[in-house]
């Protein structure tokens, strides 16, 4: 995965969960790579499980987050943020690497 794939996954949580993408902007010199970007997931996650529960749920079913998997994952986690967060990234880099392949890239 390169660079452009997480700045690509960053925007559509950015859209998917409507935040503002600063909330992604790294220090001076940081560079940005795929568990940095997890983690700025992560902390979405677990702030939204924890204060906003429903959009978190709305947003799970806009971003096409399949509810059985879900279920089924979160049934056996002992980190149900984590989880959450994982699927959510799985499936955006699914649509970053679909609209690559038919974009003709």
């Amino acid at each position: 995965m390169d660079l452009n794939d997480i700045q690509t996954g960053l925007a559509l949580i950015s859209k998917d969960f409507q935040v503002d993408p600063k909330n992604w902007e790294l220090q001076q010199g940081e560079e940005m790579t795929e568990e940095r970007a997890f983690g700025f997931l992560l902390k979405l996650v677990e702030h939204l499980m924890t204060h906003d529960f429903n959009r978190l749920l709305n947003s799970l079913y806009r971003i096409d987050v399949s509810e059985e998997k879900l279920k089924m994952a979160l049934a056996v986690s002992d980190n149900p943020a984590q989880t959450v967060a994982q699927m959510i990234w799985d499936r955006e880099l699914q649509k970053v690497e679909t609209r690559k392949k038919y974009s003709g890239r």
